[in-house]
C-alpha cells in the first residue's frame, strides 16, 4: 500500500505550503477587496468540495484501508498525532536540510512528493474520520462520513489565516496513521 500512503504525504506538504499561501494572499488594505462575509462563504465552499471530494474518496477506493485507518485514530489517537508531527512536520524539516546537498536533493525532491501524496491520503482519512465520530454508528466508514467530516473540517477552514493553521493542525491525525503505515509496510 505504499501508493495510498505516499498521496497522503503530498497532502500534508501541499496543506502546509498552503497555510503560507493563504497567509500572504490576506488584504492588509482597510476595506481590501471585496466582501469580508463573502471571502468566508467563498473559502466555506472551496474548503467543503475539497475535503468532502477527499473524503469520499478515500472511503470509496479504499474502504477497508480506510475503515481500519480510523479505526487505528480511534484507538490510539496520541500514537496518530505523534507520528503526525513526525511525518508533518519533522521529516519535512530534515528533507529540506538535507536538499542543502547536492546528493541530498535527489533524496530530499521525491521525499517531498512522497509527503504531499502522503498528506493528501491523511487529509481524506481525517475528514472520514470527523464524518464517522458524528454520523458512524456500526464501525465502517462510508463516502458519506467523507462528506460530512469535509463539512465540519470545512468550517475551521473557513477562518482567515487561523483556519489554514487549525485545519492543518487536525489532519496531522490522518497522516500520522498514513505515515506510520508506510514505515511499517516498508520496515517488514
Amino acid at each position: 500500500m505504499p501508493s495510498k500512503q505516499a498521496v497522503s504525504s503530498l497532502g500534508s506538504l501541499l496543506a502546509v505550503l498552503g497555510l503560507s499561501g493563504v497567509a500572504t494572499a490576506q488584504s492588509t488594505a482597510p476595506g481590501g477587496v471585496g466582501d469580508p462575509a463573502l471571502n468566508v462563504v467563498i473559502r466555506f465552499g472551496v474548503g467543503f468540495i475539497i475535503l468532502a471530494v477527499l473524503g469520499a474518496a478515500a472511503a470509496a477506493i479504499g474502504p477497508t484501508y480506510t475503515t481500519n485507518a480510523v479505526r487505528e485514530i480511534q484507538d490510539d489517537p496520541g500514537g496518530a498525532i505523534g507520528w503526525g508531527v513526525l511525518v508533518g512536520i519533522l521529516v519535512p524539516i530534515g528533507l529540506v536540510l538535507l536538499a542543502l546537498t547536492v546528493i541530498g536533493a535527489l533524496i530530499s525532491v521525491p521525499g517531498l512528493l512522497l509527503l504531499g501524496v502522503l498528506g493528501i491520503v491523511g487529509t481524506g482519512i481525517t475528514a472520514v474520520w470527523v464524518g464517522n465520530s458524528v454520523i458512524g454508528d456500526d464501525g465502517t466508514v462510508r463516502a458519506t462520513d467523507g462528506v460530512a467530516g469535509g463539512l465540519l473540517l470545512a468550517v475551521p477552514f473557513a477562518i482567515p489565516i487561523v483556519g489554514g493553521l487549525l485545519l492543518n493542525l487536525i489532519t496531522l491525525v490522518g497522516l500520522g496513521v498514513v505515515g506510520r503505515d508506510l514505515y511499517e509496510s516498508w520496515s517488514d
